[in-house]
């Protein structure tokens, strides 16, 4: 288990923001905050066609896993994998998403 160090932060201004985002990472939520951030904007960065057929189902070591409605749904998507990565990563503000696994 990581040690805290609280002794260097007494009598330190802290940038709110900052020091939760470091204890969710710490006790490893930020992860689950990108899973959510994700389902939420899923349909924002691939449109509403996209969206009604398939769903993001989780991310693991930076790899999203998208459950697609039928084989001809993956075959699509994998066509437009790289623009769902851009998509995605810019709206996220982050370069999360390195690949997309389509089930």
């Amino acid at each position: 288990m990581k040690h805290i160090d609280t002794k260097s932060r007494i009598n330190k201004t802290l940038c709110l923001k900052e020091e939760l985002e470091s204890f969710m990472n710490y006790i490893g939520l930020d992860s689950k905050m990108q899973e959510l951030k994700i389902i939420e904007i899923w349909n924002e960065c691939v449109g509403d066609a996209i969206s009604n057929y398939s769903t993001p189902v989780g991310i693991r070591k930076n790899k999203l896993i998208v459950k697609a409605e039928n084989a001809a749904w993956r075959y699509e998507l994998s066509l437009k994998k790289e623009e769902i990565i851009n998509n995605l990563n810019k709206k996220l503000k982050n370069k999360i998403i390195r690949e997309i696994i389509f089930v």
